[in-house]
């Protein structure tokens, strides 16, 4: 690590708080200061904004007080995209022009604690590993993974960090399936199954609030159960999952009005010829009942578990992006 790493971070934005931004981009600044003043690391990091709003949530004000935030730790862009990209399309198209060696996946209100870079890093001194995953507080990710190699079964969109020639090199985030969900997991396997390594990082540590109400439970919005439902048969389609989207098909097709949406939406899809092409790599899917890997810890509240017809809502729950 001794000559100059260089990261692009990158999140989506669509209507968020700029007060939470600029936090986070003080977090970031702090962090890449602390790298280099107490771990004598030689980082140039740019941090990369995606605007999928309907008008531009960056006024030159507002980036003005960022840049302030950023100081001459962080290198800031700003792109409108001009229509709502969605976090696939959306964090494609913020690497694609990015050459550096490490693109780091976020969601635009975690912020990372001091050292959190050099334990991002850390992981990667093994050649073989090609994305390494942070840990979120006060909320930790239930997914499993082994505490005694970080091995992990995929890696969350929320602060997950990628060598930038093996993003290049699976094609990035499958944006023309994905919309909101699953986007993570899907490329996660695909990068697995390229033969790279997964691993969690728990010493990395990043602050990612959570909304959820007075008895710790979790109200999904229409956007959120439509698009989690629809992902999880694009998901079950494509890792040649063939029992499992029976059975989501089943009950989407008359399950609730949004869950009755998704499956149109999804039978649309084939009758049009635009399902994605199919992979048959059971090395790198990690399926497990309704979530897709084993959870090392249970809900505060015992989940509905009749059937697969909850998963796509377990899905969108236990991510945590």
């Amino acid at each position: 690590m001794g000559d100059c790493i260089r990261i692009q971070a990158q999140a989506v934005l669509f209507h968020n708080d700029l007060a939470s931004i600029e936090q986070t981009v003080e977090a970031l600044a702090n962090a890449a200061r602390y790298a280099g003043e107490r771990r004598g690391l030689q980082l140039e990091v740019t941090l990369a904004y995606g605007d999928s709003g309907d008008t531009p949530l960056l006024t030159e004000e507002a980036l003005g007080r960022l840049r302030g935030a950023a100081g001459e730790e962080l290198r800031l862009r700003y792109q409108f995209f001009g229509f709502n990209a969605g976090s696939a399309r959306g964090q494609n198209l913020l690497a694609e022009p990015y050459d550096g060696d490490y693109v780091y996946i976020m969601n635009p209100d975690v912020k990372p604690c001091p050292d959190f870079f050099y334990y991002m890093l850390l992981p990667f001194s093994d050649g073989r590993v090609g994305a390494v995953e942070a840990r979120q507080v006060p909320l930790e990710h239930p997914k499993v993974y082994d505490p005694s190699t970080g091995e992990t079964p995929w890696c969350t969109g929320a602060c997950t960090m990628l060598r930038n020639a093996v993003f290049k090199q699976v094609g990035g985030f499958d944006s023309d399936t994905f919309f909101l969900y699953c986007d993570d997991v899907d490329l996660s396997w695909r990068v697995k199954h390229a033969g790279h390594r997964l691993i969690y990082q728990p010493h990395a540590m990043v602050y990612h609030a959570k909304e959820v109400s007075a008895d710790g439970d979790w109200s999904p919005s229409w956007a959120e159960m439509f698009y989690s439902a629809e992902a999880a048969m694009l998901m079950a389609y494509k890792w040649c999952d063939d029992a499992r989207l029976e059975k989501l098909c089943s009950h989407y097709r008359h399950g609730s009005e949004v869950e009755r949406q998704a499956f149109r939406s999804f039978r649309r899809r084939r009758q049009e010829g635009r399902l994605p092409a199919r992979i048959h790599a059971p090395e790198a899917v990690s399926y497990s009942g309704d979530d897709y890997s084993r959870t090392r810890f249970s809900y505060a509240k015992k989940r509905k578990t009749d059937d697969d017809s909850s998963g796509a809502k377990a899905d969108a729950k236990s991510r945590g992006k």
